[in-house]
């Protein structure tokens, strides 16, 4: 990785004081890389992206310091429902009534897999009429089978969650994205919403992502310098 990826370590900072409440820089790791950018990002964002203590709020939009505690939670249970359901994912895959057939067609090197019932008849003018029946008949057969360990793991229950809360954390995000902010650490908590959106991995080389990277690093600093 590009040494630009890579942070100062930490020893030269000003550390601001902060109550016990508050995260401590000292939490941080020596070197913040690639690897614990986002992490790192998120534990600074948990602990000072707050409502200030005894001042209410202005009338108007939401402001960035709210939202983005409810878009981060949000994306850490779309993280949860999407683990949960590659589990159940895994688990139908492995159930022996996959909803596909293999059939066997006169002149094919390997047998042509099916997966509906628009497949077999795409495929009828190569079948014969006793090929066609078994085909739907087991097609029919597997497709009970899979419906059934659907409804036992409940997988089909799994995946509609998961886009549920995708879809809601997308909004929230997105709504975000349009408040203007008015701190640095909101600052922050808006490049780190963008780029856990659309670059969770950190592994986009093209530009300008690996130069947000680095500035949503060198807000982190500014952060912790007092800045």
């Amino acid at each position: 990785m590009a040494d630009s990826e890579n942070s100062r370590t930490l020893s030269a900072i000003t550390r601001r004081n902060h109550d016990s409440k508050t995260w401590a820089a000292e939490n941080l790791p020596p070197i913040i890389d690639r690897r614990n950018l986002l992490p790192v990002a998120a534990r600074l964002l948990s602990s000072r992206v707050v409502e200030p203590d005894g001042q209410p709020r202005a009338p108007g939009p939401t402001p960035v310091r709210e939202l983005w505690p409810q878009w981060y939670a949000l994306y850490q249970r779309q993280m949860q429902a999407c683990h949960f359901r590659k589990k159940l994912e895994a688990e139908m895959l492995n159930n022996p009534a996959s909803v596909s057939v293999a059939l066997q067609i006169e002149g094919a090197d390997r047998p042509v897999v099916v997966h509906s019932f628009a497949d077999i008849q795409r495929l009828s003018f190569q079948l014969d009429a006793e090929q066609i029946t078994q085909a739907l008949a087991e097609l029919r057969q597997r497709r009970r089978s899979w419906k059934n360990a659907d409804r036992r793991l409940g997988y089909s229950a799994a995946l509609a969650l998961e886009q549920d809360i995708a879809q809601e954390a997308g909004i929230t995000g997105r709504v975000m994205g349009l408040i203007k902010p008015s701190s640095l650490i909101e600052v922050t908590a808006k490049l780190h919403c963008l780029i856990v959106t659309q670059d969770p991995a950190l592994k986009l080389k093209t530009t300008p992502w690996p130069e947000l990277r680095t500035m949503l690093k060198d807000l982190i600093l500014m952060e912790l310098r007092g800045c």
